[in-house]
């Protein structure tokens, strides 16, 4: 009985195997093309949207998955960017976006990514994340903004951040939903905390305790 149960155990890690081995050359088919029809974002220099969803995030949960390792992201956009448009114009919206890009692209750990999701909001990449850490790289961040010197025109301007958090844990959670399920599960879930920081005055990160998806 115990063999059976021995070679049945073997038969499934082996199915297993063989299907991220199939979604792996799929990604890899599919990076490719997507990497020739989306780069960057002509306005910041990061990845965009269509990028990070059809090549980043993919591939790191198919990375994840395949070594049993979590995966965090950490979706921002800097606050009272309405108002900065009312008072400077879009120009100075549009300033301030690319300052922010900057911040980012200072602010991010070697094994990180950052990439501009559209408008003001920007999506950090962390693999093997976890709760803690993601929400240390967000209280980081906020502390870090608050002594950085932004500008339009010459006029000093007071930036802080609205920060939605969410980690997915070790591995397949079991059942068969595809990499691109889980990255539009990522997506949704980083947009619901991101505007439950702004409901909560923004200034914050609120993280999904949620971590199987």
């Amino acid at each position: 009985m115990e063999d059976n149960n021995k070679s049945a155990d073997v038969r499934e890690l082996r199915l297993e195997i063989a299907r991220l081995r199939t979604e792996n050359q799929k990604l890899k088919n599919s990076n490719r093309r997507w990497m020739r029809i989306a780069g960057t974002d002509i306005h910041t220099g990061l990845p965009n949207k269509v990028f990070f969803s059809n090549v980043l995030l993919p591939k790191q949960i198919s990375n994840a998955n395949a070594e049993k390792q979590s995966i965090g992201c950490i979706m921002l956009a800097p606050d009272g960017l309405g108002e900065i448009n009312e008072r400077y114009g879009r120009r100075g919206g549009d300033s301030i976006v690319k300052e922010v890009a900057e911040f980012l692209k200072e602010s991010v750990e070697f094994d990180e990514r950052v990439v501009h999701i559209d408008g003001a909001n920007f999506v950090i990449l962390q693999p093997e994340a976890n709760l803690q850490r993601t929400r240390r790289k967000g209280l980081a961040l906020r502390a870090k903004i608050s002594n950085r010197n932004f500008e339009i025109d010459k006029n000093p301007v007071a930036l802080t951040l609205s920060m939605g958090g969410v980690v997915r844990s070790k591995g397949p959670t079991g059942n068969q939903i595809t990499t691109k399920e889980v990255v539009e599960d990522f997506l949704r879930r980083l947009q619901i905390m991101l505007d439950q920081a702004k409901q909560q005055g923004g200034n914050r990160i609120e993280v999904d305790e949620e971590t199987h998806f």
